[in-house]
């Protein structure tokens, strides 16, 4: 590899623009199924809505969100929207800035969800609670009191009980009902949050089904776009791969002709002309379609690979186990297959050798052999060394058949132990259905890499 190295550095501009390519296009792979799980995450299943961030609501709603907001969120929320309509309206923001924005209001929006759907028993327990609280620290107040207000706040919402509070009885209470969400997993907690902005857009009129179909498009059509530049850059890497392999070809086939005519004597007499013959023509040919397909294979593959198993390791480790049992097993059937057809490779070029040592002997010699009448026993000569080539190619084709459905039953394999171990994590509430999708898709490239 390092002598054929040399041969590159007259396409140096080239390797540089596939190696470039091999990047972009292996980007563009890997976020393929990013989009896919952002597709049926966000598209299908929360109607278009990405975060729990609104992008518009109502004037009462975010009052009473910042009834549960530290000083520093409620100064997120006055900063990031402005009202217009007697509504709140976000603002354009960065990504950080909405992150930021949405860890503040999360826990808001769950705690106003449960307080608004608490009924009258609730409320009531709530209120129990604070009166006992109030008791502890207050020995004179009488009972009857306490129970007087007990009965009066009866009908009362469990929201409208906390607005009688204090800041720091909401506080307290905000604290109480979060810590019960804080033992939920992310992916619950974040589509309680989804589901509060997607009651306020119905709220506000809002037509979910239009934003569904406006986000479908918009991911559809990133994902189209990738798949497109993907696809190009695949080209590009051909045909470039293609222009070098032919020049390095070239240049060898020059190299090998001045070496062969500066031999000596003794040096002709230690090769064979049929080797020589194989070695200009065949043997450069290999190589040749080895750099062609080397780029696309030996230089992709590890990109791909690696990139995805980052990706992995960002979206769920849980699984991982997975990808790394469907290596192992692809590992050891390379290594039997490598060990049984490796030796037969190595054969088949002295098989190539013979062939040619024999065709040229026979062709050469073709009127001497006709003089003592010897054509049977040179086509017997012929046909003993084109059965042997034919039979270890044979053997060798045989061997490397078995690497596709085996494959094909790991990732099969892999594929249903994904949706096993996923279906347990999605019925827990810490996968989400798009996320598992793709880590199959992340998986398939992983493996196919190897």
């Amino acid at each position: 590899m390092t002598k054929l190295a040399k041969y590159l550095k007259s396409s140096a501009g080239l390797v540089a623009l596939i190696v470039g390519l091999l990047f972009l296009q292996a980007y563009c792979d890997l976020e393929l199924p990013d989009y896919t799980s952002r597709i049926v995450n966000e598209g299908i299943q929360q109607s278009g809505i990405e975060d729990g961030v609104p992008e518009k609501m109502r004037t009462e709603t975010a009052e009473n969100l910042k009834l549960f907001l530290d000083e520093d969120a409620q100064k997120l929320v006055e900063e990031y929207y402005t009202q217009k309509d007697g509504a709140y309206v976000l603002k354009k923001i960065s990504v950080q800035d909405r992150e930021k924005l949405g860890a503040a209001l999360e826990e808001a929006e769950l705690v106003l969800g449960v307080l608004s759907q608490a009924g009258g028993e609730e409320a009531a327990a709530m209120m129990q609670g604070m009166a006992k609280m109030q008791a502890e620290g207050s020995a004179d107040q009488s009972m009857a009191k306490m129970q007087a207000e007990k009965d009066a706040m009866q009908d009362m919402s469990a929201l409208d009980m906390v607005k009688m509070m204090s800041a720091e009885q909401r506080m307290q209470t905000v604290g109480a009902i979060g810590e019960k969400f804080r033992k939920m997993p992310d992916t619950m907690t974040a589509q309680y949050a989804i589901q509060f902005v997607k009651q306020e857009y119905e709220a506000l009129g809002v037509d979910l089904g239009e934003m569904q179909i406006r986000y479908l498009m918009k991911t559809g059509g990133a994902m189209l776009l990738l798949a497109m530049i993907a696809m190009l850059a695949s080209v590009a890497v051909t045909f470039c791969s293609a222009r070098v392999a032919a020049a390095v070809a070239h240049d060898l086939r020059n190299d090998v002709y001045r070496k062969v005519i500066g031999f000596t004597s003794e040096e002709f007499s230690h090769f064979s002309t049929a080797s020589l013959i194989t070695r200009s023509t065949n043997d450069i040919q290999q190589i040749q379609m080895f750099l062609a397909m080397g780029f696309r294979l030996i230089l992709y593959s590890p990109i791909l690979g690696l990139g995805g198993v980052l990706r992995v390791l960002k979206s769920d480790v849980s699984m991982s186990w997975i990808i790394g049992l469907a290596i192992v097993l692809i590992m050891l059937v390379i290594a039997v297959l490598f060990k049984v057809a490796m030796p037969r490779f190595t054969k088949l070029q002295t098989l190539i050798d013979r062939v040619n040592l024999v065709t040229r002997e026979i062709l050469s010699g073709i009127m001497v052999t006709r003089a003592f009448s010897a054509e049977k026993h040179e086509e017997e000569r012929f046909e003993d060394a084109n059965r042997s080539l034919m039979k270890t190619n044979l053997f060798v084709n045989r061997c490397m058949t078995f690497m596709m459905p085996i494959m094909m039953l790991i990732m099969n394999g892999v594929s249903v132990l994904i949706i096993y171990s996923g279906a347990h994590a999605i019925d827990g509430g810490t996968l989400q259905v798009g996320d598992m999708m793709a880590f199959i898709q992340y998986a398939m490239q992983i493996i196919m890499s190897f």
